[in-house]
Protein backbone atom coordinates (compact mmCIF):
# COMPACT_ATOMS: atom_id res chain seq x y z
CA UNK A 1 0.00 0.00 0.00
CA UNK A 2 0.99 3.65 -0.39
CA UNK A 3 4.79 3.99 0.11
CA UNK A 4 5.28 0.23 -0.18
CA UNK A 5 3.41 0.32 -3.52
CA UNK A 6 4.78 3.16 -5.58
CA UNK A 7 6.41 6.53 -5.89
CA UNK A 8 5.44 9.17 -8.46
CA UNK A 9 8.10 10.65 -10.73
CA UNK A 10 7.00 13.77 -12.67
CA UNK A 11 9.09 14.63 -15.72
CA UNK A 12 8.55 18.04 -17.30
CA UNK A 13 9.64 18.00 -20.91
CA UNK A 14 10.21 21.71 -21.48
CA UNK A 15 11.94 21.32 -24.86
CA UNK A 16 8.69 20.16 -26.45
CA UNK A 17 6.81 22.88 -24.62
CA UNK A 18 4.09 20.44 -23.65
CA UNK A 19 2.89 18.00 -21.13
CA UNK A 20 3.70 16.79 -17.70
CA UNK A 21 4.17 13.04 -17.84
CA UNK A 22 3.54 10.90 -14.74
CA UNK A 23 5.24 7.53 -14.44
CA UNK A 24 4.86 4.95 -11.70
CA UNK A 25 8.29 3.95 -10.41
CA UNK A 26 8.35 0.84 -8.23
CA UNK A 27 10.77 -0.36 -5.59
CA UNK A 28 13.98 -1.80 -7.04
CA UNK A 29 13.70 -5.47 -7.87
CA UNK A 30 9.89 -5.75 -7.77
CA UNK A 31 8.95 -7.70 -10.92
CA UNK A 32 5.91 -7.11 -13.05
CA UNK A 33 3.51 -10.05 -12.75
CA UNK A 34 0.61 -10.94 -15.04
CA UNK A 35 -2.26 -12.82 -13.44
CA UNK A 36 -2.31 -16.37 -14.74
CA UNK A 37 1.49 -16.50 -14.91
CA UNK A 38 2.51 -20.08 -14.11
CA UNK A 39 4.25 -20.92 -10.83
CA UNK A 40 3.44 -17.77 -8.86
CA UNK A 41 1.78 -17.73 -5.39
CA UNK A 42 -2.00 -17.55 -5.11
CA UNK A 43 -3.75 -14.23 -5.57
CA UNK A 44 -6.31 -14.61 -2.78
CA UNK A 45 -7.09 -10.93 -2.51
CA UNK A 46 -6.16 -7.50 -3.84
CA UNK A 47 -6.02 -4.14 -2.12
CA UNK A 48 -7.04 -0.95 -3.87
CA UNK A 49 -7.02 2.79 -3.24
CA UNK A 50 -7.69 5.98 -5.16
CA UNK A 51 -4.59 5.15 -7.25
CA UNK A 52 -6.64 2.41 -8.89
CA UNK A 53 -9.45 4.82 -9.78
CA UNK A 54 -12.90 3.64 -10.77
CA UNK A 55 -13.15 -0.14 -10.93
CA UNK A 56 -16.21 -1.81 -12.37
CA UNK A 57 -17.91 -5.05 -11.44
CA UNK A 58 -16.56 -6.45 -14.71
CA UNK A 59 -13.02 -5.59 -13.56
CA UNK A 60 -13.46 -7.53 -10.35
CA UNK A 61 -15.08 -10.40 -12.24
CA UNK A 62 -11.90 -10.67 -14.32
CA UNK A 63 -9.83 -10.76 -11.13
CA UNK A 64 -12.04 -13.56 -9.78
CA UNK A 65 -11.09 -15.65 -12.81
CA UNK A 66 -7.55 -15.69 -11.41
CA UNK A 67 -8.50 -16.77 -7.89
CA UNK A 68 -9.19 -13.41 -6.23
CA UNK A 69 -11.74 -13.86 -3.45
CA UNK A 70 -11.64 -10.50 -1.71
CA UNK A 71 -10.76 -6.83 -1.96
CA UNK A 72 -9.31 -4.60 0.76
CA UNK A 73 -10.28 -1.00 0.00
CA UNK A 74 -8.52 2.06 1.38
CA UNK A 75 -11.08 4.09 3.27
CA UNK A 76 -9.26 6.76 5.30
CA UNK A 77 -5.92 8.34 6.12
CA UNK A 78 -4.98 10.23 9.29
CA UNK A 79 -7.95 12.34 10.37
CA UNK A 80 -8.20 14.34 7.14
CA UNK A 81 -8.79 12.07 4.15
CA UNK A 82 -11.46 9.74 2.79
CA UNK A 83 -10.79 7.81 -0.41
CA UNK A 84 -13.15 9.42 -2.97
CA UNK A 85 -13.28 6.15 -4.97
CA UNK A 86 -14.01 3.93 -1.97
CA UNK A 87 -17.79 3.81 -2.29
CA UNK A 88 -17.72 2.78 -5.96
CA UNK A 89 -14.86 0.33 -5.41
CA UNK A 90 -16.69 -1.37 -2.54
CA UNK A 91 -19.96 -1.54 -4.45
CA UNK A 92 -18.30 -3.01 -7.56
CA UNK A 93 -16.38 -5.62 -5.57
CA UNK A 94 -19.50 -6.61 -3.63
CA UNK A 95 -21.49 -6.90 -6.85
CA UNK A 96 -18.81 -9.27 -8.14
CA UNK A 97 -19.27 -11.42 -5.03
CA UNK A 98 -15.95 -10.58 -3.40
CA UNK A 99 -15.45 -10.29 0.35
CA UNK A 100 -14.75 -6.76 1.52
CA UNK A 101 -12.35 -5.33 4.09
CA UNK A 102 -11.27 -1.71 4.48
CA UNK A 103 -8.00 -0.16 5.59
CA UNK A 104 -6.83 3.02 7.24
CA UNK A 105 -3.47 4.57 6.35
CA UNK A 106 -2.11 5.54 9.76
CA UNK A 107 -0.23 8.70 10.66
CA UNK A 108 -0.53 8.51 14.46
CA UNK A 109 2.49 9.05 16.73
CA UNK A 110 0.99 8.65 20.21
CA UNK A 111 -1.73 6.55 21.87
CA UNK A 112 -3.99 9.62 21.92
CA UNK A 113 -3.59 10.32 18.21
CA UNK A 114 -4.09 6.60 17.50
CA UNK A 115 -7.44 6.77 19.29
CA UNK A 116 -8.41 9.86 17.27
CA UNK A 117 -7.58 8.11 13.99
CA UNK A 118 -9.46 4.97 15.02
CA UNK A 119 -12.52 7.11 15.75
CA UNK A 120 -12.18 8.84 12.37
CA UNK A 121 -11.86 5.46 10.63
CA UNK A 122 -14.85 3.84 12.32
CA UNK A 123 -17.00 6.92 11.73
CA UNK A 124 -16.48 6.43 8.00
CA UNK A 125 -17.04 2.67 8.28
CA UNK A 126 -20.44 3.46 9.79
CA UNK A 127 -21.13 6.11 7.13
CA UNK A 128 -20.56 3.45 4.47
CA UNK A 129 -22.94 1.15 6.40
CA UNK A 130 -20.40 -1.65 6.54
CA UNK A 131 -21.38 -4.40 9.02
CA UNK A 132 -19.61 -4.78 12.38
CA UNK A 133 -18.01 -8.06 11.31
CA UNK A 134 -16.06 -6.25 8.54
CA UNK A 135 -12.30 -6.68 8.94
CA UNK A 136 -10.65 -3.30 9.62
CA UNK A 137 -6.98 -3.01 8.69
CA UNK A 138 -4.38 -0.72 10.26
CA UNK A 139 -1.89 0.15 7.48
CA UNK A 140 1.21 0.88 9.56
CA UNK A 141 4.10 1.99 7.38
CA UNK A 142 4.33 5.78 7.22
CA UNK A 143 7.55 7.51 8.29
CA UNK A 144 5.57 9.71 10.69
CA UNK A 145 4.54 6.64 12.73
CA UNK A 146 8.11 5.41 13.25
CA UNK A 147 8.69 7.06 16.60
CA UNK A 148 7.80 6.50 20.22
CA UNK A 149 6.40 3.15 21.36
CA UNK A 150 4.90 2.01 18.05
CA UNK A 151 3.57 -1.21 19.60
CA UNK A 152 1.67 0.70 22.27
CA UNK A 153 0.37 3.16 19.68
CA UNK A 154 -0.87 0.33 17.45
CA UNK A 155 -2.48 -1.42 20.42
CA UNK A 156 -4.32 1.81 21.26
CA UNK A 157 -5.62 1.95 17.68
CA UNK A 158 -6.73 -1.69 17.75
CA UNK A 159 -8.35 -1.41 21.18
CA UNK A 160 -10.28 1.67 20.09
CA UNK A 161 -11.63 -0.18 17.06
CA UNK A 162 -12.85 -2.91 19.41
CA UNK A 163 -14.38 -0.35 21.79
CA UNK A 164 -16.23 1.13 18.80
CA UNK A 165 -17.72 -2.27 18.03
CA UNK A 166 -15.28 -3.70 15.46
CA UNK A 167 -13.56 -6.83 16.75
CA UNK A 168 -12.14 -8.20 13.48
CA UNK A 169 -8.80 -6.58 12.88
CA UNK A 170 -5.58 -6.90 10.88
CA UNK A 171 -2.27 -5.04 11.00
CA UNK A 172 -0.46 -4.41 7.71
CA UNK A 173 3.29 -3.79 7.93
CA UNK A 174 6.67 -4.96 6.60
CA UNK A 175 9.85 -6.62 7.92
CA UNK A 176 11.81 -3.39 7.46
CA UNK A 177 9.27 -1.44 9.51
CA UNK A 178 9.46 -4.04 12.30
CA UNK A 179 13.28 -3.96 12.26
CA UNK A 180 13.41 -0.16 12.43
CA UNK A 181 10.72 0.41 15.05
CA UNK A 182 10.88 -2.81 17.13
CA UNK A 183 7.16 -3.30 16.56
CA UNK A 184 6.09 -6.52 18.32
CA UNK A 185 3.69 -8.30 15.92
CA UNK A 186 3.01 -11.22 18.30
CA UNK A 187 1.15 -8.83 20.61
CA UNK A 188 -1.55 -8.57 17.93
CA UNK A 189 -1.84 -12.28 17.14
CA UNK A 190 0.33 -13.49 14.26
CA UNK A 191 -2.69 -14.51 12.16
CA UNK A 192 -3.86 -10.90 12.37
CA UNK A 193 -0.62 -9.70 10.71
CA UNK A 194 -0.56 -8.96 6.99
CA UNK A 195 3.09 -8.80 5.91
CA UNK A 196 4.32 -6.93 2.84
CA UNK A 197 7.56 -8.23 1.30
CA UNK A 198 8.36 -8.57 -2.38
CA UNK A 199 10.69 -11.31 -3.69
CA UNK A 200 12.43 -10.76 -7.00
CA UNK A 201 11.21 -14.14 -8.22
CA UNK A 202 8.00 -15.07 -6.35
CA UNK A 203 7.13 -18.75 -6.67
CA UNK A 204 4.33 -20.92 -5.33
CA UNK A 205 6.82 -23.44 -3.90
CA UNK A 206 8.72 -20.83 -1.88
CA UNK A 207 6.12 -18.98 0.17
CA UNK A 208 7.32 -16.36 2.65
CA UNK A 209 5.95 -15.31 6.07
CA UNK A 210 3.67 -18.31 6.50
CA UNK A 211 3.53 -17.69 10.26
CA UNK A 212 1.34 -14.65 9.61
CA UNK A 213 -2.24 -14.29 8.40
CA UNK A 214 -1.42 -13.05 4.91
CA UNK A 215 1.51 -12.09 2.70
CA UNK A 216 1.42 -9.30 0.14
CA UNK A 217 3.96 -10.67 -2.31
CA UNK A 218 3.75 -8.30 -5.27
CA UNK A 219 2.83 -4.68 -5.88
CA UNK A 220 3.03 -4.67 -9.67
CA UNK A 221 0.45 -7.20 -10.86
CA UNK A 222 -1.72 -6.72 -13.91
CA UNK A 223 -4.95 -8.56 -14.69
CA UNK A 224 -5.77 -9.12 -18.38
CA UNK A 225 -8.53 -6.77 -19.44
CA UNK A 226 -8.22 -4.54 -16.33
CA UNK A 227 -6.49 -1.16 -16.45
CA UNK A 228 -3.70 -0.56 -13.93
CA UNK A 229 -1.46 -2.46 -11.55
CA UNK A 230 -2.46 -4.04 -8.26
CA UNK A 231 -1.12 -5.35 -4.96
CA UNK A 232 -1.81 -9.06 -4.56
CA UNK A 233 -1.66 -11.23 -1.43
CA UNK A 234 -1.85 -14.88 -0.44
CA UNK A 235 -3.98 -15.66 2.61
CA UNK A 236 -2.70 -18.17 5.19
CA UNK A 237 -5.70 -18.02 7.52
CA UNK A 238 -6.21 -14.36 8.31
CA UNK A 239 -9.46 -13.01 9.77
CA UNK A 240 -10.27 -11.74 6.28
CA UNK A 241 -10.49 -15.00 4.34
CA UNK A 242 -9.76 -17.59 7.06
CA UNK A 243 -8.35 -20.21 4.79
CA UNK A 244 -5.19 -22.03 3.93
CA UNK A 245 -4.04 -23.53 7.28
CA UNK A 246 -5.01 -26.42 9.48
CA UNK A 247 -5.96 -24.03 12.27
CA UNK A 248 -8.66 -22.33 10.21
CA UNK A 249 -12.20 -22.89 11.38
CA UNK A 250 -14.60 -24.25 8.78
CA UNK A 251 -18.28 -25.03 9.01
CA UNK A 252 -18.23 -23.14 12.30
CA UNK A 253 -21.15 -22.35 14.53
CA UNK A 254 -21.88 -21.64 18.16
CA UNK A 255 -24.48 -23.77 19.91
CA UNK A 256 -25.34 -23.29 23.60
CA UNK A 257 -22.15 -21.23 24.04
CA UNK A 258 -20.02 -24.08 22.66
CA UNK A 259 -17.99 -23.17 19.60
CA UNK A 260 -17.91 -25.90 16.96
CA UNK A 261 -15.38 -26.39 14.18
CA UNK A 262 -15.94 -28.99 11.44
CA UNK A 263 -18.83 -30.37 13.45
CA UNK A 264 -16.90 -30.91 16.70
CA UNK A 265 -16.35 -28.77 19.81
CA UNK A 266 -13.34 -26.63 18.93
CA UNK A 267 -9.89 -27.51 20.30
CA UNK A 268 -6.64 -25.60 19.87
CA UNK A 269 -5.73 -22.17 18.54
CA UNK A 270 -8.60 -21.11 16.26
CA UNK A 271 -10.31 -18.04 14.87
CA UNK A 272 -13.99 -17.91 15.79
CA UNK A 273 -14.72 -14.95 13.53
CA UNK A 274 -13.92 -12.32 16.16
CA UNK A 275 -10.24 -13.20 16.75
CA UNK A 276 -7.79 -15.95 17.63
CA UNK A 277 -8.35 -17.92 20.85
CA UNK A 278 -7.38 -21.20 22.47
CA UNK A 279 -10.36 -23.53 22.76
CA UNK A 280 -10.87 -26.66 24.83
CA UNK A 281 -14.15 -28.51 24.46
CA UNK A 282 -15.52 -25.59 22.46
CA UNK A 283 -14.87 -23.04 25.22
CA UNK A 284 -12.20 -20.39 25.50
CA UNK A 285 -9.55 -21.87 27.77
CA UNK A 286 -7.69 -20.45 30.78
CA UNK A 287 -4.35 -22.02 31.68
CA UNK A 288 -1.13 -23.27 30.10
CA UNK A 289 -1.11 -25.04 26.78
CA UNK A 290 1.84 -26.44 24.84
CA UNK A 291 1.97 -24.91 21.37
CA UNK A 292 4.72 -24.84 18.74
CA UNK A 293 7.49 -26.05 21.03
CA UNK A 294 6.75 -24.19 24.23
CA UNK A 295 4.12 -23.29 26.82
CA UNK A 296 1.76 -20.31 26.55
CA UNK A 297 -0.73 -19.06 29.13
CA UNK A 298 -4.25 -18.26 27.96
CA UNK A 299 -6.85 -16.26 29.85
CA UNK A 300 -10.35 -16.92 28.49
CA UNK A 301 -8.67 -18.01 25.30
CA UNK A 302 -6.48 -14.90 24.92
CA UNK A 303 -2.73 -15.46 24.99
CA UNK A 304 -1.09 -13.46 27.78
CA UNK A 305 2.26 -11.67 27.92
CA UNK A 306 4.51 -10.18 30.62
CA UNK A 307 2.60 -11.83 33.48
CA UNK A 308 3.17 -14.09 36.46
CA UNK A 309 1.08 -17.26 36.49
CA UNK A 310 0.58 -20.14 38.93
CA UNK A 311 0.01 -23.74 37.85
CA UNK A 312 0.78 -27.22 39.20
CA UNK A 313 1.83 -25.69 42.52
CA UNK A 314 4.61 -23.63 40.91
CA UNK A 315 5.07 -20.07 39.70
CA UNK A 316 5.85 -19.20 36.09
CA UNK A 317 6.36 -16.08 34.02
CA UNK A 318 5.29 -15.55 30.42
CA UNK A 319 7.30 -12.98 28.50
CA UNK A 320 6.34 -10.36 25.94
CA UNK A 321 6.01 -13.06 23.26
CA UNK A 322 3.66 -15.08 25.49
CA UNK A 323 6.17 -17.90 26.00
CA UNK A 324 6.94 -19.31 29.45
CA UNK A 325 10.48 -18.12 30.14
CA UNK A 326 13.54 -20.13 31.13
CA UNK A 327 16.97 -19.30 32.52
CA UNK A 328 17.73 -16.07 34.37
CA UNK A 329 15.27 -13.27 33.66
CA UNK A 330 15.20 -9.65 34.82
CA UNK A 331 11.63 -8.85 35.81
CA UNK A 332 11.21 -5.39 37.28
CA UNK A 333 14.11 -4.66 39.63
CA UNK A 334 14.99 -8.30 40.39
CA UNK A 335 16.49 -11.28 38.61
CA UNK A 336 14.81 -14.70 38.77
CA UNK A 337 15.78 -18.21 37.66
CA UNK A 338 13.36 -20.54 35.86
CA UNK A 339 15.62 -23.50 35.09
CA UNK A 340 17.13 -24.58 31.80
CA UNK A 341 15.69 -28.09 31.51
CA UNK A 342 12.27 -27.40 30.02
CA UNK A 343 10.47 -27.16 33.36
CA UNK A 344 10.02 -23.34 33.27
CA UNK A 345 9.07 -22.98 36.96
CA UNK A 346 10.56 -20.40 39.34
CA UNK A 347 13.31 -21.65 41.70
CA UNK A 348 13.04 -20.47 45.31
CA UNK A 349 14.94 -20.85 48.62
CA UNK A 350 18.02 -22.50 47.12
CA UNK A 351 21.54 -22.03 45.85
CA UNK A 352 21.82 -21.71 42.09
CA UNK A 353 25.10 -22.13 40.24
CA UNK A 354 25.22 -21.00 36.63
CA UNK A 355 28.63 -21.32 35.07
CA UNK A 356 31.06 -19.57 37.38
CA UNK A 357 28.34 -17.42 38.96
CA UNK A 358 26.56 -18.53 42.13
CA UNK A 359 23.29 -17.02 43.40
CA UNK A 360 20.86 -17.47 46.21
CA UNK A 361 17.15 -17.50 45.35
CA UNK A 362 15.04 -16.34 48.30
CA UNK A 363 11.48 -17.46 49.10
CA UNK A 364 10.15 -15.10 46.38
CA UNK A 365 12.72 -16.35 43.88
CA UNK A 366 14.65 -13.07 43.83
CA UNK A 367 18.31 -13.74 43.04
CA UNK A 368 21.25 -12.20 44.86
CA UNK A 369 24.89 -13.11 44.14
CA UNK A 370 26.48 -15.18 46.91
CA UNK A 371 28.67 -13.09 49.17
CA UNK A 372 31.04 -14.30 51.89
CA UNK A 373 31.52 -17.78 53.34
CA UNK A 374 29.14 -20.37 51.88
CA UNK A 375 29.00 -24.14 52.45
CA UNK A 376 28.68 -26.48 49.45
CA UNK A 377 28.95 -30.23 49.03
CA UNK A 378 32.63 -29.79 48.23
CA UNK A 379 33.20 -27.73 51.38
CA UNK A 380 33.20 -24.11 52.43
CA UNK A 381 33.88 -21.47 49.80
CA UNK A 382 34.30 -17.70 49.81
CA UNK A 383 32.30 -15.71 47.23
CA UNK A 384 32.47 -12.09 46.07
CA UNK A 385 29.49 -10.87 44.01
CA UNK A 386 28.59 -14.45 43.24
CA UNK A 387 32.03 -15.50 41.99
CA UNK A 388 34.54 -17.76 43.80
CA UNK A 389 37.24 -15.52 45.29
CA UNK A 390 41.02 -15.80 45.21
CA UNK A 391 43.00 -13.90 47.87
CA UNK A 392 42.91 -12.99 51.56
CA UNK A 393 39.69 -12.28 53.38
CA UNK A 394 39.26 -11.27 57.02
CA UNK A 395 36.93 -13.66 58.85
CA UNK A 396 36.29 -14.43 62.53
CA UNK A 397 39.17 -12.27 63.76
CA UNK A 398 41.89 -13.28 61.33
CA UNK A 399 42.86 -13.64 57.67
CA UNK A 400 42.28 -16.71 55.50
CA UNK A 401 43.54 -17.34 51.99
CA UNK A 402 41.10 -18.60 49.35
CA UNK A 403 41.94 -20.02 45.92
CA UNK A 404 38.94 -20.19 43.54
CA UNK A 405 36.82 -19.83 46.66
CA UNK A 406 38.38 -22.71 48.62
CA UNK A 407 40.22 -22.09 51.89
CA UNK A 408 43.89 -23.05 51.75
CA UNK A 409 46.12 -24.63 54.43
CA UNK A 410 49.86 -24.99 55.13
CA UNK A 411 50.84 -22.71 52.25
CA UNK A 412 52.93 -19.65 51.53
CA UNK A 413 51.02 -16.79 49.87
CA UNK A 414 51.97 -13.38 48.50
CA UNK A 415 49.78 -10.27 48.80
CA UNK A 416 50.20 -6.48 49.11
CA UNK A 417 53.93 -6.86 48.39
CA UNK A 418 54.55 -9.20 51.37
CA UNK A 419 54.74 -12.94 52.07
CA UNK A 420 52.39 -14.73 54.44
CA UNK A 421 51.83 -18.27 55.66
CA UNK A 422 48.49 -19.93 56.40
CA UNK A 423 48.61 -22.81 58.86
CA UNK A 424 46.80 -26.12 59.21
CA UNK A 425 43.62 -24.32 60.35
CA UNK A 426 43.77 -21.96 57.37
CA UNK A 427 44.56 -18.91 59.51
CA UNK A 428 47.40 -16.54 58.65
CA UNK A 429 50.05 -17.12 61.33
CA UNK A 430 51.73 -14.57 63.65
CA UNK A 431 54.76 -14.51 65.89
CA UNK A 432 57.59 -17.06 65.75
CA UNK A 433 56.75 -20.06 63.60
CA UNK A 434 58.72 -23.17 62.67
CA UNK A 435 57.98 -24.14 59.04
CA UNK A 436 59.81 -27.11 57.53
CA UNK A 437 62.31 -27.03 60.42
CA UNK A 438 63.14 -23.36 59.84
CA UNK A 439 62.25 -20.44 62.11
CA UNK A 440 60.32 -17.42 60.81
CA UNK A 441 58.81 -14.33 62.42
CA UNK A 442 55.49 -12.80 61.28
CA UNK A 443 55.05 -10.00 63.82
CA UNK A 444 52.65 -9.74 66.75
CA UNK A 445 50.73 -6.57 65.83
CA UNK A 446 48.01 -8.01 63.58
CA UNK A 447 49.97 -7.47 60.35
CA UNK A 448 50.77 -11.19 59.74
CA UNK A 449 53.47 -10.59 57.10
CA UNK A 450 56.92 -12.22 57.14
CA UNK A 451 59.74 -10.10 58.53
Amino acid sequence: MHYFKQLILILIISILGIAVLVHHVYANGVPGITAGQEGTPRMDFVDVSSWNGRLTTADFDKMKQHGVKGAVVKLTEGTYYVNPSARDQIASAQAAGLRIAVYHYSKYQTPASAVSEADYFTTQVKNYQLPNHTVLVDDLEDVATRQGDVTQNARSFRDRLAANGYQRYMLYTSPSYIAETQLKPYQFGLRNIWMASYPYQPTANNLWHTQYGAWQWNSKTSFPGVVGLFDVSVDYGSPFLQQGTSTTTTSKQTVNNIFYSTGKPAKGYLNDGTGWYWFEGGKRYTGFRYYKGTYYWFNKGVRQGNKWQTAWGKRYYVGADGRAVQGIRQIGEYKYYFGNNGTHFLRTSQQIKLGKQTYYANAQGQLTPWQGYVQFNRGWQWFEKGLPYTGFRFYMGTYYWFTHGFRQHNQWQTAWGHRYYVGADGRAVQGHQKINNRDYYFGNDGTFYLR
